[in-house]
């Protein structure tokens, strides 16, 4: 018998924690439905019965009836996907659905259905017709445009499902169907453009086609096209221009010079330091500013390299809608007068859905550069005046990377 009370108190609350163990313990093993052991002797379960078939672009959803079996523990489908690929997935005794995908065709296929047991013992298959809807490696060829552009040929794509789909551009290399790959872009974006420049202004054989994560592909659209002419314009002669209600002050941090309008233009990107970077407490949105490139030029396209790093791409004073302005003899009051021509509007595009910047966002935007063409029949101009409508994340100042044109010298 205790008679200290201080070891009694002790003594009654191991005896509580003791109780309340053995309880949870008794409780798991008598759980319903849920077996503790495993009889390797079980027969297998039963075959799924009332199942019902929904077809979907590339797949479909199974749906079905479990047997009551204590022994189930899942249900899986196995399938020809296509001549190369077996496919097999499962679902859990807790539901009822198998959905299945990675089909590249619009044909008749058997899935075959096995309940299995926790011993691993498989029922017989039932067999389950599936018809899929156009999957969207096709879907997205029948909206692809293929057509050609300043210095190559450009896959204009429209993937309506966003699945994960892969543009492969080639070239024949001897007009005798000698092909050669000369890009390849992964996206899951709705919309967008694959470009491959680079070469001759003479008549080639150029080819596109989709491919899917499953290695199901589309037929090749084969085109001859001949790249529009164009040469990159050469950023020696470019110089800051400080208008009236310009918006060119540069900003700093951690020690270093200011980011004045020059790092815009020095062949240097995906460098989060190196920007053109405008002052934080100057609030002004729209902002504009003026630079002059030495000489009248006519512009085809230019490529605009978005900031690199975690303040960069998409997000804070990343520019998302703006639109540049020519002129050959600007009014030094900085007025937005007739002295200007409006070039082109433009909308920065991010490849993948949702807030996230991805890795395949970040190596558009930052490595590659995002490309934009001109409108055609814009004259020569000598200066240019980039207008900021709207930065990404709502800022009042702006950065950017880099900006290379191309075109043609009056």
């Amino acid at each position: 018998m205790v008679t200290d009370p201080v070891k009694y108190q002790h003594m009654k609350k191991l005896q509580l924690l003791a109780v309340i163990i053995i309880g949870v313990l008794l409780f798991a093993c008598k759980k319903e439905g849920i077996i503790t052991h495993l009889d390797e002797n079980a027969p297998a379960p039963a075959p799924i019965t009332k199942f019902n078939v929904v077809n979907t672009p590339g797949g479909a959803i199974i749906t079905y009836a479990i047997p009551n079996d204590p022994n189930l523990l899942y249900v899986k489908a196995v399938y020809q996907a296509n001549s190369e690929v077996t496919r097999e997935t499962k679902a859990s005794y807790y539901g009822d659905t198998l959905l299945i995908g990675g089909f590249g065709d619009t044909l008749t296929h058997i899935v075959k259905v096995y309940t299995v047991g926790r011993n691993e013992k498989a029922s017989a298959p039932v067999d389950v017709t599936v018809k899929p809807l156009l999957p969207p490696v096709l879907a997205a060829k029948n909206l692809l445009k293929f057509q050609e552009t300043f210095g190559g040929v450009v896959a204009i794509y429209n993937n309506q499902s966003q699945a994960p789909l892969t543009y492969y551009i080639m070239l024949d290399t001897t007009g005798k169907g000698t092909w050669k790959t000369v890009n390849v872009y992964t996206s899951v974006a709705l919309q967008g453009t694959v470009t491959a420049r680079g070469f001759d202004t003479i008549p080639q054989r150029f080819a596109v086609y989709v491919k899917d994560r499953w290695g199901n592909k589309s037929d090749t659209i084969i085109k001859t096209l001949k790249p529009v002419f164009e040469l990159p314009v050469d950023k020696a002669p470019f110089k800051e221009v400080d208008l009236p209600t310009d918006n060119y002050q540069g900003h700093t941090w951690s020690g270093l010079s200011l980011r004045i309008m020059s790092f815009m233009w020095n062949n240097i990107w995906n460098n989060d330091n190196d920007v053109f970077h405008t002052k934080t407490s100057i609030a002004l949105m729209p902002a504009w500013f003026t630079f002059d490139m030495g000489y009248q030029t006519t512009l085809s396209r230019f490529k605009f390299y978005h900031r690199s790093g975690t303040s960069g791409a998409y997000v804070g004073g990343d520019p998302k809608v703006f639109e540049i302005y020519g002129s050959n003899n600007p009014n030094p009051d900085g007025s937005w007068d007739d002295s200007w021509q409006l070039l082109g509007s433009f909308s920065s595009i991010k490849p993948t859905p949702g807030t996230t910047v991805s890795a395949e966002d970040k190596t558009f935007a930052c490595v590659n550069g995002e490309d934009f063409d001109m409108p055609p029949g814009i004259p020569a101009v000598r200066y240019l005046r980039v207008k900021i409508l709207q930065t990404w994340g709502g800022f009042t100042y702006f950065y950017i990377s880099e900006m290379s044109f191309w075109g043609a010298r009056k």
